[in-house]
């Protein structure tokens, strides 16, 4: 199965793509931490960079309510990238479902 959860912190405001021949579309770059201890048992935080994809009403949500710093949690899927090239990462992660933690401040 192609499901995956990343619950992470935006790295930008989100920004709407609207095309006018089609649905709205919201690239983002997430920012997830994973915590190791090293041999002298210290914890070390080791971030990784994921980029999403949402398509209309979702698109549209995240752009509204997503600022750079919020936390998000979403259920996504792999799918091939459009960047092609050698020098990055060629999978993209289309947001299925999505939730912002702690919108309740200010």
């Amino acid at each position: 199965m192609n499901n995956c959860i990343f619950t992470g912190y935006l790295l930008h405001d989100p920004q709407i793509d609207n095309d006018e021949d089609g649905p709205a579309c919201c690239i983002v770059k997430m920012v997830t931490y994973e915590y190791r201890k090293n041999k002298r048992g210290e914890k070390k935080k080791v971030p990784t960079t994921v980029t999403l994809q949402a398509w209309a009403s979702g698109a549209e949500t995240i752009a509204k309510l997503g600022r750079k710093g919020t936390k998000m949690t979403v259920y996504a899927s792999a799918r091939n990238g459009f960047l092609k090239t050698d020098a990055t990462d060629d999978v993209l992660f289309r947001i299925n479902e999505f939730d912002f933690g702690c919108l309740d401040k200010e």
